[in-house]
């Protein structure tokens, strides 16, 4: 018999407590505790950003700086107490640019790197036009908004020193 099931992770997990700290609370591993959450139909932030991230990445884009943002924009608009403050830098560095030059995010594998924007190719700023509607991301005919998306894709509210 465990001396944790897992109804008792998802209310932690719930609570903000993360599967690391659990499992040394519990002297557990971390892939069990992991296991517990998934029998209890947890399903972690970071999954639903991504599986309803607008257009299929490729594997290689993946370290791309936008990329990254755009994935903590959606979790800003999921939980912002998920958001670590040393990543609070990073969003509004994004995010001032998307305001200040009226412009949304882009994904295209044909997207060169720009020293000083983007780390890797794949990801761009481009200029925002009205079809782009309140969203954050280009919205072209290939981009896939969810209903979920529909909230995690928008310009994020509350962030501290963005107006």
């Amino acid at each position: 018999m465990s001396i944790i099931d897992p109804a008792t992770v998802r209310y932690c997990l719930a609570q903000g407590m993360t599967q690391t700290e659990l499992a040394r609370e519990y002297g557990v591993t971390r892939q069990y505790i992991h296991k517990l959450a998934k029998q209890a139909g947890h399903e972690p932030l970071r999954t639903i950003v991504t599986e309803n991230f607008p257009w299929p990445i490729k594997p290689e884009f993946s370290q791309n700086n936008l990329y990254q943002a755009l994935r903590v924009v959606g979790l800003w608009n999921m939980d912002p107490n998920a958001v670590k403050p040393n990543t609070l830098q990073k969003l509004r560095g994004v995010l001032r640019k998307l305001q200040n030059f009226n412009t949304v995010l882009d994904y295209d594998a044909g997207y060169p790197a720009v020293p000083g924007l983007t780390n890797t190719p794949g990801f761009a700023y481009v200029p925002r036009t009205e079809s782009d509607e309140g969203f954050i991301v280009k919205i072209k005919p290939e981009t896939r908004i969810t209903p979920i998306g529909r909230k995690l894709w928008r310009m994020p509210e509350g962030v501290p020193g963005i107006d």
